[in-house]
């Protein structure tokens, strides 16, 4: 494997704070926001963009709409909050391992880290599509690149490789074994070596300690920051098998001092039901709830759409209007990369057309006729139908993939739960016994059967107005 060319010059900055300003793993890294707007100005990404380009061949033009896919606009107050909470739980992480102090050296040398502030871990949940990959992009962007190679530092010889993030996806059928050979064969890769592929690609068995061990070695030979799983709702599929991961990234931030961040749709929640020191760990560094916006009114909602309006590329600029704001949300029902795609292809449309300007009838018109794999999946959200919901995730990831998706099966399930509520109701009404007509003195007893809520049903009751504050909920004893 060719080995990467880095640019050897790390620029180490001067903070004021001791502990920050004599440690090589964080003096040349970015500082945590000072507050929410500088957040919003850090995390911000705007797709290159001039007016100009409006006059540009029609062709041209098409391939310029494609950058709005490097577009991200922070308009919620947990995507703020969210890097300023990871970026200082890396700062916090690498404290502890300091490598020009004796407690940094005993790390280095295989001891574990004598902690003070214990590093955590953070739970980023939301619908697929909602930006979650994207948030965790942006956040890492803000605390400084992947990679650095140090030569010295304030005068003294430092000649360390640094990895400040280890980012992998969390497979289907995950084990600790396949998980652990996913950052090996990772870290390879950054480092254009090969050191890590035959030692857990060839072993066949093993205990948790021995990867525990091998993990070590690369956490602690290249100075790993923190270690971030993606896709983290697939541990759902693995019943007792996700306790078994959970508890082996349980044990690397124990002894590592390593914080870990974990990204996934709603079925992580799954992970917290039933077992009260699982929910406090996946939680103890921060719960980021993406929540859908459940109207046009939202107003991170119609900030985003009239950020994203800013970049249209037909010749005729139309100004953003409430019909549009409507459109959008009808046609996405919140969900950002839905949002995104139909504004996308409505300029297309408009290109094609000849009519070069949008507006809320080209919006309805490009989601009804070019975009009918996504038709299941916001019927889902369109809904609201608590046992429907959960089957949004798969609907969309199936529009994406190119599996069909049976809009009439979505239609006839949204029937009968219809029907089975009807049902529900004439039969309570049944049960409840009338008043005897005799002149009878025994008193009448009324029953009546009360709804049985689905353990996914109380989840959303229980999250729809907590705030995010979990984790303060789940350390209460």
């Amino acid at each position: 494997m060719p080995s990467i060319l880095l640019n050897s010059q790390t620029d180490y900055k001067t903070s004021g704070a001791v502990e920050i300003d004599s440690n090589p793993l964080v003096a040349h890294l970015n500082l945590p926001p000072e507050n929410d707007r500088q957040a919003f100005l850090s995390l911000g990404l705007k797709p290159e963009y001039d007016e100009s380009e409006r006059i540009l061949p029609s062709f041209i033009r098409r391939l310029r709409i494609n950058r709005l896919r490097h577009f991200f606009a922070p308009t919620q107050e947990v995507h703020r909050r969210a890097l300023i909470g990871i970026n200082s739980q890396i700062f916090d992480g690498y404290l502890s391992r300091n490598p020009m102090t004796a407690q940094g050296q005993r790390v280095l040398y295989g001891r574990s880290a004598d902690i003070t502030v214990r590093p955590t871990i953070s739970l980023i949940a939301g619908h697929s599509g909602m930006g979650k990959s994207t948030l965790l992009d942006r956040v890492l962007t803000c605390i400084g690149q992947q990679d650095y190679q140090h030569t010295s530092f304030r005068g003294t010889d430092f000649t360390e490789r640094q990895l400040l993030w280890l980012r992998r996806n969390v497979p289907e059928h995950c084990t600790v074994r396949t998980l652990c050979s996913s950052f090996g064969d990772y870290t390879d890769r950054i480092l254009g070596l090969s050191l890590y592929h035959g030692i857990f690609q060839n072993l066949r068995g093993g205990d948790r300690n021995f990867y525990l061990s091998e993990i070590r070695k690369i956490v602690t030979n290249h100075h790993v920051g923190a270690l971030i799983l993606d896709e983290f709702q697939n541990l759902s599929l693995m019943g007792v098998g996700a306790a078994k991961i959970i508890a082996f990234l349980v044990n690397l931030r124990d002894e590592l001092g390593l914080p870990i961040i974990v990204a996934g749709t709603y079925k992580a929640l799954r992970l917290l039901e039933g077992d009260l020191s699982i929910a406090r760990r996946l939680v103890e560094g921060g719960y980021y709830d993406l929540k859908r916006p459940t109207s046009a009114s939202d107003e991170s909602f119609q900030e985003l759409c009239n950020i994203a309006w800013s970049y249209q590329w037909t010749r005729e600029h139309a100004d953003f209007t409430d019909g549009a704001l409507q459109a959008l949300y009808d046609v996405s029902q919140g969900i950002t990369g839905i949002m995104l795609s139909v504004f996308a292809n409505a300029q297309i449309a408009a290109i094609e057309d000849g009519s070069e300007k949008i507006d809320e009838k080209i919006i309805l018109k490009v989601f009804e006729q070019r975009m009918m794999p996504l038709h299941p999946a916001i019927s889902i959200l369109k809904s609201k139908n608590p046992a429907l919901l959960d089957k949004f995730d798969e609907a969309f990831s199936n529009s994406l993939s190119g599996f069909s998706c049976n809009h009439e099966n979505i239609k006839r399930e949204l029937d009968l739960l219809r029907a089975q509520s009807e049902s529900t109701k004439v039969l309570n009404s049944q049960l409840v016994e009338k008043p005897s007509n005799s002149n009878s003195k025994k008193r009448t007893t009324t029953h009546q059967i009360s709804p049985k809520y689905t353990q996914d049903e109380v989840r959303q009751i229980v999250l729809k107005d907590a705030d995010l504050k979990l984790s303060n909920i789940l350390d209460l004893k």
